[in-house]
């Protein structure tokens, strides 16, 4: 494989995941310009998507769970 190619497709990748970090932050209520810049460096994305999956989520009182009247209760 050309060099160039591969240049391209690892660019391709760091983009992709610091998108990803950046959609993932805004919705759990985290700064998501740190977590798309995070997402630009090499080796860091990888532990900055880890670390977003493992931390809770800020907006979770906007997320009501819906109980229905009717569920039965033991």
């Amino acid at each position: 494989m050309e060099l160039w190619f591969t240049i391209w497709l690892f660019g391709c990748s760091l983009l992709i995941l610091s998108w990803y970090c950046h959609q993932l932050a805004q919705e759990k209520g985290y700064l998501p310009w740190l977590f798309a810049l995070l997402g630009l460096v090499p080796l860091l994305n990888f532990f900055s998507l880890i670390l977003l999956y493992l931390l809770p989520d800020k907006n979770a009182h906007l997320h009501q769970v819906y109980f229905s009247k009717h569920r039965q209760r033991p």
